[in-house]
């Protein structure tokens, strides 16, 4: 390992001083280390505003515009609410029935021939229907199933 030594004359003074020596280390004095505390102060304040700035943006800005959204949508519902109701009025029987009476359209006399499957009406005495009747309404033939598929093909057609 090699060292490099300096050598000192004891006899000669000393002229330069440590600041002349190494001058990066010297400071300019104690204002700059006041004035550097101080802009790093204002960093982190400043920083911390921002943050403080986009938390409240976030919570109170958009929170109301959540809320102005949930107060639209709760209207929008309401109106389809009142809409579906008016559609169910518009589709109801005794309506169409009456509106196309005033159109000069008549009811039909005698027996109504209507396509697809007709719930069983019960008898006349009111009694309920045997077993047998059961069986037979349960399991249509083969040809109770041909003539409905007919009779539902050329309803079809007549509309």
């Amino acid at each position: 390992m090699v060292v490099a030594q300096e050598k000192v004359e004891w006899q000669e003074v000393l002229t330069q001083t440590h600041a002349e020596k190494n001058p990066r280390l010297v400071r300019k004095g104690k204002g700059y280390s006041k004035i550097k505390s101080i802009v790093v102060l204002a960093f982190v304040v400043g920083v911390t505003g921002a943050i403080g700035a986009e938390t409240i943006h976030l919570t109170v800005v958009q929170g109301a515009e959540i809320r102005a959204l949930e107060n639209e949508i709760s209207a929008i519902k309401t109106k389809n609410d009142l809409l579906q109701m008016e559609a169910d009025k518009l589709r109801s029987v005794g309506r169409i029935e009456s509106v196309a009476l005033s159109m000069g359209m008549e009811k039909p006399t005698g027996k109504v021939y209507m396509a697809g499957v007709v719930p069983a009406a019960k008898n006349e005495q009111g009694a309920p229907p045997t077993q047998a009747v059961t069986q037979a309404e349960s399991k249509p033939t083969a040809l109770q199933q041909f003539s409905r598929k007919f009779t539902s093909f050329f309803a079809s057609t007549q509309r």
